[in-house]
C-alpha cells in the first residue's frame, strides 16, 4: 500500500482505526506466540475459564463478545487436545460448561507470562500514562467500566 493513498475520512474514523489495531494486535500476538499452536480467541476461552472454572458455552461467548459458532470453532482443538475439559451443566444435561485439565491448567500457566509482551510490543509507543487513558478509553467504548 502506497504512503500516498488517499484514504479520505478514513483515518479519521474510530471504527476503522480500531479495526487496524485489532488486526495489528492480532499480528503481534502471532510473533510472540509463534509455535505455541494458540489464537487470540483460545487465549481468551483459557484465561475465562482458567479464572472461573465451570462457565457455560454461552457465558464464555458473552465474555468474549462473540457468536457461540464462532466460540465452538476456537474450543474444537482445545477440546481435542485435552486442554479444556467439556462437560454437562448438572441441572441441565444440554447446556456444556468448560474447566481446564489439569495439564491444560499447567500449559495455559506456562504461556500465560507471554500475553505481557505482547501488550509491550503493541504498546511500545505508548508511555504508561498514554497506555492507561487508551484502556479506559477502550472499555468506556466497550462499554465495560
Amino acid at each position: 500500500m502506497s504512503a500516498s493513498l488517499d484514504r479520505g475520512c478514513l483515518d479519521d474514523l474510530v471504527g476503522h482505526l480500531l479495526r487496524h489495531a485489532f488486526l495489528r494486535g492480532h499480528q503481534v500476538f502471532a510473533g510472540v506466540f509463534e509455535g505455541d499452536g494458540l489464537t487470540p480467541l483460545q487465549f481468551m476461552v483459557l484465561e475465562l475459564v482458567d479464572r472461573n472454572p465451570g462457565l457455560t458455552h454461552r457465558e464464555v461467548a458473552g465474555a468474549m463478545s462473540c457468536a457461540p459458532s464462532v466460540l465452538t470453532t476456537a474450543l474444537k482443538p482445545l477440546v481435542a487436545s485435552g486442554v479444556l475439559l467439556r462437560g454437562a451443566v448438572a441441572a441441565d444435561g444440554r447446556r456444556a460448561a468448560y474447566r481446564l485439565s489439569d495439564g491444560g491448567r499447567d500449559r495455559f500457566r506456562k504461556l500465560r507470562p507471554k500475553i505481557s509482551r505482547a501488550e509491550s510490543l503493541l504498546l511500545a509507543d505508548l508511555d504508561d500514562a498514554e497506555q492507561a487513558v487508551l484502556r479506559a478509553m477502550l472499555r468506556r467504548i466497550a462499554t465495560r467500566v
